[in-house]
């Protein structure tokens, strides 16, 4: 499979599940199809599945932006679920559009 094909894959992927499954034997191509997002590379996390070591998830890693969600959501120490649960989708949605704009170019 060359690494033109792993790209549509995982933007459709990405678009309809906020995730993306693969085998070890995809392993290169979406290594190789990552490199088209460039920087937003560090919004991704790759990790092995726990109940099946022979294949990985490839998912937003949402550390990047729950810090800045809290803080626009909390006050007095109290956080406010709906702002956060708001803040959370919207900043998901953001960066997963801006991966497939990235794995579709």
């Amino acid at each position: 499979m060359a690494s033109r094909d792993a790209r549509p894959e995982i933007a459709e992927a990405l678009r309809r599940y906020g995730f993306y499954i693969f085998d070890r034997s995809k392993q290169e191509p979406v290594s190789e199809a990552l490199k088209a997002v460039g920087d937003l590379r560090s919004l991704i996390k790759v990790r092995g599945l726990p109940q099946n070591p022979s294949y990985f998830i490839l998912e937003l890693d949402t550390y990047a932006f729950e810090a800045t969600c809290r803080e626009r959501c909390g006050r007095n120490g109290l956080l406010n679920p709906h702002c956060y649960g708001k803040c959370m989708s919207d900043s998901s949605k953001n960066i997963v559009e801006k991966l497939v704009a990235a794995l579709s170019g």
